[in-house]
């Protein structure tokens, strides 16, 4: 049970390393228009990057950590997609 909550924890960290930008600058777009387009390009790339999980036969700590290894791909695949979507309208990173 203790290598599963270190390991819950270890994904936290991760994932709190791995945030995407905290910023998204364009000159023409208003705050409240940058938030739309944020959320659409956030949205659009859980659409084109959905998550997807192989199912293990090791054990069920086996398959719990292809679940975690899969969800931080996904999570990965799909930030990247929503990022490359802002550069795309526009967007600089600030």
């Amino acid at each position: 049970m203790n290598k599963n909550f270190a390991a819950l924890l270890s994904v936290l960290a991760l994932g709190a390393c791995a945030s995407g930008p905290t910023s998204w600058h364009k000159e023409s777009a208003s705050a409240d228009q940058a938030e739309r387009d944020r959320i659409q390009c956030e949205r659009q790339a859980r659409i084109n990057a959905p998550g997807t999980s192989t199912p293990s036969y090791r054990g069920i700590n086996a398959g719990v950590g292809s679940g975690v290894g899969d969800g931080l791909a996904n999570a990965e695949r799909q930030s990247g997609l929503a990022n490359d979507c802002m550069r795309a309208r526009g967007y600089t990173i600030r």
